[in-house]
């Protein structure tokens, strides 16, 4: 039985964006836009639901506003200490 993540690291989110579009997590910079490194709303919205599971109060609209994973990073670090 795999075990449930109870903290969502830079390192995983990362891995989870690369994932969606394709790409080796290395390649993900984190100070690039993530829609010009091939994210679109609908994989946004797949990884905010995997995300959700683990930090509840996720906001939609606040990761589409941000644009790069170091930005995405602060809204998960902030939903997880709250």
């Amino acid at each position: 039985m795999s075990q449930m993540i109870q903290v969502l690291t830079k390192d995983q989110m990362r891995a989870d964006i690369a994932a969606q579009i394709g790409l080796a997590p290395e390649e993900i910079e984190a100070d690039e836009s993530l829609v010009d490194q091939g994210l679109d709303s609908m994989q946004v919205m797949t990884l905010l639901m995997q995300w959700g599971e683990v930090i509840q109060g996720l906001d939609f609209a606040r990761f589409m506003e941000a644009e790069t994973l170091d930005d995405w990073w602060l809204i998960a670090e902030q939903a997880q200490s709250a």
